[in-house]
């Protein structure tokens, strides 16, 4: 669930704000109705993991590729 909270609100109101991102809710902070930050929960499990590119050549032209192995690729496909 999102809650949505006015930044010029956001002092007054972090604690309130914190438990309910322990609670597992994301916070939007807004600036006169535009979004401007989001506060999620720090634990590793919300945080995705970064992907990493290569350029590889696949017919002649260069494209951008995740670095990813055979046997990723292989579990990914076949779940094996």
């Amino acid at each position: 669930m999102t809650t949505t909270a006015e930044v010029n609100d956001f002092a007054g109101r972090l604690a309130e704000l914190v438990d309910r991102v322990r609670a597992g809710d994301e916070v939007l902070l807004t600036h006169e109705n535009k979004p401007v930050a989001r506060l999620v929960s720090a634990s590793e499990e919300a945080t995705p993991p970064q992907t990493v590119f290569k350029v590889r050549s696949l017919h002649g032209h260069r494209v951008l590729t995740p670095v990813i192995s055979q046997a990723e690729i292989a579990e990914e496909l076949f779940g094996q």
